[in-house]
């Protein structure tokens, strides 16, 4: 029997919410930090007088990638992946508490994850766009090329990607964060390897670095507000050289 190929790509994709695990260290081996992201995504479908219907997905990107889309995927915001499918078995919960047979044996069932191999972002939610303004985090003109505020927004992006990573704050760029619990549970040892054969990265596309994400703003001036940005960039390489930092 021949072997299957497989490859999940998802376009699209809208951001909900995301988790950033910072890097730390299990039973002596040190683990990368990850971002899982929970996204909407609107599908096809007969119902709903063929407007579509709403799903949640949560992908996980594990690296650098991870970094990257903590920094850059503001609420809202449009990005494109492709995936490993992952198929387990793993435990079934209610209301947070694994389920078990009367005999004490855990209850599974087939479960299935996505690992983000290549990324690319895409345009910003109007929502946010308007809430920027309104805080006056970005000015009314950032999209007009040869204006102020233009130039401030593209500061600003490149500020953004220069961002490190704080264990104090509970926020790492858009992205909760939430240190790891458990067993075996201790501080990312410097100077060790990482185990990448349980923490799978890309391995195609470009990381693209500050003046490239500010760049990819650049859009020709308009008579009126845009509804969205056009800040789409480059694929990412989340397996792109990175050593990752401890919390």
């Amino acid at each position: 029997m021949s072997r299957s190929l497989q490859m999940s790509m998802f376009t699209g994709l809208r951001q909900a919410s995301s988790i950033y695990y910072p890097a730390h260290s299990k039973n002596g081996v040190n683990v990368s930090q990850r971002l899982v992201v929970n996204a909407y995504m609107n599908i096809a479908s007969k119902a709903n007088a063929g407007k579509g219907r709403n799903e949640a997905i949560s992908l996980t990107c594990w690296g650098k990638g991870a970094d990257i889309l903590a920094l850059c995927l503001t609420p809202g915001k449009e990005f494109n992946a492709i995936c490993d499918l992952h198929v387990y078995q793993g435990r079934v919960f209610h209301n947070d508490q694994p389920l078990q047979a009367g005999d004490g044996t855990p209850i599974m069932t087939k479960k299935y994850s996505y690992t983000i191999r290549q990324f690319d972002l895409g345009n910003d939610a109007f929502k946010h766009i308007m809430n920027e303004i309104q805080l006056q985090i970005r000015g009314p003109q950032w999209w007009v090329q040869g204006s102020q505020d233009y130039e401030n927004f593209r500061a600003l992006l490149k500020a953004r990607m220069t961002v490190q990573f704080d264990p104090s704050i509970g926020t790492f760029g858009f992205a909760e964060v939430r240190k790891p619990e458990g067993a075996g549970i201790s501080a990312y040892i410097q100077n060790q390897p990482v185990n990448t054969t349980a923490m799978p990265t890309a391995s195609v596309g470009v990381a693209p670095n500050p003046a490239a994400v500010a760049a990819a703003f650049s859009v020709p001036a308009r008579p009126a507000m845009p509804a969205q940005t056009t800040s789409a960039t480059r694929p990412v390489n989340a397996a792109a050289s990175f050593v990752p930092r401890g919390v």
